[in-house]
């Protein structure tokens, strides 16, 4: 009986999933950052790729979709890569895990409202490479066989992929280091990785000659404004709170500059550490909101498996430590929220956290299959997915309809 309701469960996440794929899949073209992705490739087409590198695009990405985009449009070829990456994910969890049912019951559940697999942009890619390392270095941590060549080359590959990095970089590196501690790396494991990172930095380097840095995508103003991102989202609030913009909008980049041609230059911070301190009491009120929003609204992709998760952080910490190794996914996955919470001002987009959030549910699935779930919980957990079904058919059928 239980087998036939598991199966029964995972043919209605397909099937949800496939109306959630339908609906982003016939999305506006070039809808959200997507634009800037198809600009990328006519970019390459019109000047080459060495003007591309030095303007900024993600090159691991652009390598893949380049050649796909001489066959079909753009947009097109955009939006089959990020499906590819998908499906590789799917692959890769499947052979490395040997996954229960219910793991790809909970997987496909979040697939079914993950926008960044459906739409054309080097998300999907992203997440992919950076799944992959955390999932080898879960491994290490349940006692398995790792793979720590495919997790190098996966890092590399995410390091050079998108500027995000940045904010994963504390967990990556502890990651690393309870891989290094517990397992030891011989010499021919890290020649492909080592192949694919001096690679890396050869086809970076009129980036590294122009700007010092890799070749990342950036929302660039337009010439003649010398307002940043920060600046911008800084000033979002700033107006959502007045009231005077919708929530989750953002002023466009010559509205930021008009209101620091009018408030002057100091009238706006302009990085992510001034923002910090810029404002304290904002800082701290739109902590507060930001995180109870990423809970919210990552529940409903994940169920109550985002919150089980973040309480076996605490359960762990009161019966082992902080950074015990056990407790790194749930370290990581408070650690990412909290930091994304912290420096963002504005709203927090949930594609940010979608690497952890898949291991969230790599984790959860795990101690599902050992045992350490209790049953109440399992059942709380799938009586919320279903009522989410549910109300995600309803509001999205009538948008269907109109397509």
């Amino acid at each position: 009986m239980k087998h036939i309701f598991s199966k029964t469960l995972l043919v209605i996440t397909i099937i949800y999933a496939l109306i959630g794929a339908y609906f982003m899949l016939n999305l506006s073209i070039g809808s959200g950052d997507e634009q800037l992705f198809i600009s990328d490739l006519n970019f390459i087409n019109k000047e080459g790729w060495i003007k591309a590198i030095e303007k900024g695009i993600s090159l691991p990405h652009a390598l893949i979709v380049y050649p796909l985009s001489k066959i079909l449009e753009p947009y097109i070829a955009l939006r089959v890569t990020s499906v590819f990456c998908l499906l590789l994910l799917y692959y890769y969890i499947y052979r490395r895990n040997k996954p229960t049912l219910w793991f790809f019951i909970y997987f496909t559940f979040f697939i079914g409202t993950a926008k960044v697999f459906f739409i054309g942009t080097n998300d999907a890619f992203f997440i992919m490479a950076l799944v992959i390392f955390l999932n080898e270095i879960h491994k290490v941590i349940i006692g398995k066989e790792w793979k720590p060549s495919l997790a190098l080359i996966a890092l590399v590959i995410a390091i050079f992929t998108r500027e995000l990095i940045v904010i994963y970089m504390p967990i990556l590196l502890l990651g690393m280091f309870i891989a290094l501690k517990t397992k030891k790396i011989i010499s021919k494991q890290i020649i492909a990785p080592s192949i694919v990172l001096v690679m890396c930095l050869i086809v970076n380097i009129p980036a590294f000659m122009l700007n010092g840095k890799p070749s990342y995508d950036a929302k660039k103003p337009p010439e003649n404004v010398n307002v940043n991102w920060t600046q911008r989202q800084y000033l979002a609030q700033l107006l959502v709170n007045e009231g005077k913009l919708p929530n989750y909008q953002h002023p466009s980049f010559v509205e930021t500059q008009n209101y620091i041609n009018e408030n002057g230059e100091d009238a706006l911070p302009k990085s992510l550490l001034q923002s910090l301190f810029f404002n304290p009491q904002l800082t701290i009120l739109e902590f507060y909101k930001d995180f109870w929003s990423i809970i919210y609204f990552g529940s409903r992709q994940l169920s109550l498996i985002l919150l089980i998760v973040i309480g076996c952080f605490f359960i762990n910490i009161k019966k082992l430590s902080l950074l015990n190794v056990k407790n790194y996914i749930p370290f990581s996955l408070v650690a990412l929220t909290s930091i994304f919470a912290l420096l963002i001002i504005s709203y927090v987009e949930l594609r940010w956290l979608v690497p952890i959030f898949i291991m969230a549910i790599i984790y959860y699935a795990y101690l599902e299959k050992v045992g350490d779930i209790t049953k109440k919980l399992s059942v709380a957990n799938l009586a919320l997915m279903l009522i989410l079904i549910v109300y995600g058919v309803y509001r999205i059928v009538p948008e269907l309809i109109m397509i």
